[in-house]
């Protein structure tokens, strides 16, 4: 059941859609980067003004090269998450932000995209540690550690996830710990695939239990939305993994969040990420309604919907560059 402060996140989620959709609909061509957008400021809990975000990303078009990647659509993402996390010091640290950026293409880092969300990831961190530089390396000794595993299913979008895990300063010691927690999804049946392999790290963020606790729990939230709708997809299986860092999710809110998604004319073709952003609009619910802050749960649902929500800007990213190749053949 939605609760009155759930039904008016999602109208203001709706709302901020909607707003971006009319404005931007010549400059962004893929729906669900606007989406993500707009349910970042809704589950970060900032306001947000149009011409403000707006100014921002002019201003990164106009204080990069030519060449540069933001130049293009990519723009709009980074001042989302610039003007989420900073708001009125956002252009002073976008400076900063092109620092690191171009620190980490020192260190061996890709000129690309990812490699700029994975110096967004740095910024914002809430880790306790404070030397970029050893998060950096820590990041890219994760990732290299990741193809080793999985060649196949490692990619660059990958890189903002092995960034995440390298902040605590044990990157390495969570990767195995992933690892082990995929292999123990799939003896239990889940489909091993780059979506696995995103649900392992999404647990892995969870420092304090072990690999088999967190199946276990995994398997059951699983079984629980097939008890009360059906089989998900395993496009699904990282949203579910955020839903473990809660001991009993509210399986029939997320679905309502969902429906009510569903119905709306703006988002009917969307069916596949209006779940998603359901997960993540009930995590923002329970975190603002329960007191996490000193059980330390806070910072890691924090840290896992960051992870989730850019793993997801990366896929469609993926996928758009994707289509532009073939067309391009």
């Amino acid at each position: 059941m939605l609760t009155n402060s759930l039904s008016e996140k999602t109208k203001q989620y709706i709302s901020i859609y909607a707003e971006l959709k009319s404005k931007l609909k010549w400059k962004v061509a893929q729906d669900q980067i606007l989406i993500l957008i707009s349910s970042a400021y809704i589950v970060n809990k900032r306001e947000f003004d149009f011409e403000r975000f707006y100014d921002l990303s002019s201003y990164i078009k106009s204080n990069i090269g030519s060449f540069s990647t933001l130049n293009s659509h990519h723009r709009f993402t980074v001042a989302s998450i610039l003007d989420i996390h900073f708001q009125h010091e956002a252009k002073q640290t976008f400076l900063t932000f092109i620092d690191v950026y171009n620190e980490m293409v020192k260190l061996g880092y890709k000129r690309d995209i990812f490699t700029y969300l994975s110096a967004l990831i740095l910024l914002t961190g809430k880790s306790d540690t404070t030397n970029l530089r050893e998060q950096m390396n820590t990041g890219l000794s994760v990732y290299q550690q990741m193809k080793k595993n999985h060649y196949f299913l490692t990619s660059p979008q990958n890189v903002p996830l092995a960034v995440l895990l390298g902040e605590s300063g044990k990157g390495l010691e969570a990767l195995n710990k992933a690892e082990t927690c995929y292999q123990l999804l799939a003896a239990n049946g889940f489909k091993k695939g780059r979506y696995l392999h995103q649900v392992s790290h999404i647990l892995a963020l969870q420092s304090e239990k072990a690999p088999e606790t967190l199946v276990s729990h995994y398997k059951h939230i699983y079984q629980s939305i097939i008890a009360s709708f059906k089989k998900p997809k395993d496009y699904h299986y990282p949203d579910i993994a955020l839903l473990t860092f809660l001991e009993e999710p509210d399986i029939k809110t997320v679905l309502a969040i969902a429906r009510e998604l569903n119905q709306d004319k703006a988002f009917k073709r969307q069916k596949e990420i209006n779940f998603k952003i359901a997960v993540c609009l009930y995590l923002s619910e329970y975190m603002e309604n329960n007191l996490l802050m000193e059980s330390g749960l806070y910072t890691a649902i924090e840290a896992a919907i960051q992870a989730q929500q850019t793993a997801a800007t990366a896929a469609i990213i993926s996928s758009t560059a994707a289509i532009h190749s073939q067309d391009g053949n």
